[in-house]
């Protein structure tokens, strides 16, 4: 795990090179968009959030990302499908491309194989196949800048081309790897509970994810503002379960100057009851650059939470179980 986190840079570069070799197909130019609609799971979702977020300054058309067996009713002949499964196998996603197929969607696999990428073949669907050989939730950045290509392929979102080269230096250049393991020495032991805005829950997403899986630790997160209407409260009376707790604010100087206005309240209402609290801020200039940043940054956490829990960040033995319990019937 801790060479993949590494390589994060150079699978960005492999991301690019792949995206500027697609093509549009033909019959695909003119055919109108209503919606877009992501459907994955776990790390093959987790681009979707990424993607989403990107998408809500731009698209001139919704983007929303579903984690189930099946899609909404108003998925149809004019709603543009990503279909997103890094092993192309997983279950959920694939019965809900049968649904897409039924209702004529449009539809863009994005797999490094499996029986996605067969269909895909048989049925000549739009295919874009990103390297195998990789844990799902490594293989985050050839997910999203193949869907943002898509995306941008059609019109929908603006060429994001220079954004991708920013953030590819800066992840190329990350240099708070100290900081990373002095956060991760603070989490250890305890619970993380993390807060964003609503334009880096992504982030937080991720964050929890990674210190699921990589760090073999429970995790919660909320965003800002939304918590302030109903989480925030739980704050208010101490309770000697505080004590377990860990806050890490994820902020940014793009945050919505009201949700900043937040965060510093926030601070002080949790700081009563829990005086375990840090805050890491994103660096890069666009929402792009930032959001990579956080992600980075959250696994390297999560590589270091793992070391701290002297457990190996690679395997995921009770997922693998899960599946296997799944495929007796």
């Amino acid at each position: 795990m801790k060479e993949l986190i590494e390589g994060f840079s150079l699978q960005l570069k492999e991301a690019k090179k792949i995206a500027s070799a697609y093509q549009l197909p033909a019959n695909r130019v003119n055919r109108e968009i209503h919606e877009v609609v992501i459907a994955g799971l776990g790390g093959s979702a987790f681009g979707g959030e990424i993607t989403r977020k990107i998408a809500e300054g731009q698209a001139t058309v919704p983007v929303q990302i579903f984690r189930s067996y099946t899609l909404p009713a108003h998925v149809g002949p004019h709603t543009l499908v990503i279909v997103s499964s890094y092993s192309g196998n997983t279950e959920e996603t694939l019965e809900a491309m049968q649904h897409c197929l039924e209702r004529n969607a449009e539809i863009v696999c994005i797999t490094s194989g499996g029986k996605i990428a067969d269909i895909a073949r048989e049925k000549g669907l739009d295919l874009v196949i990103i390297p195998s050989g990789f844990p799902p939730r490594a293989a985050a950045g050839l997910s999203f800048v193949q869907q943002l290509n898509v995306l941008a392929a059609r019109g929908i979102i603006r060429d994001f081309s220079k954004d991708l080269d920013e953030t590819i230096a800066l992840v190329e250049n990350f240099k708070d790897h100290n900081t990373a393991e002095i956060l991760a020495k603070k989490l250890a032991g305890k619970i993380p509970v993390l807060y964003s805005s609503d334009l880096f829950e992504p982030c937080a997403i991720r964050w929890r994810q990674q210190i699921n899986e990589n760090s073999k630790q429970l995790c919660w997160h909320h965003v800002i503002p939304e918590m302030n209407h109903n989480e925030l409260v739980g704050w208010v009376h101490p309770q000697a379960l505080m004590d377990n707790l860990y806050v890490v604010l994820l902020r940014s100087h793009q945050d919505y100057p009201r949700t900043a206005m937040r965060f510093d309240i926030n601070k002080q209402i949790i700081a009563k009851a829990c005086k375990n609290i840090s805050e890491v801020y994103a660096k890069g200039d666009s929402l792009l650059a930032q959001l990579v940043y956080f992600l980075h940054f959250g696994d390297w956490v999560s590589w270091y939470l793992a070391q701290e829990n002297q457990v190996d960040p690679t395997p995921v033995t009770v997922i693998d179980f899960l599946k296997g319990e799944l495929a007796k019937h």
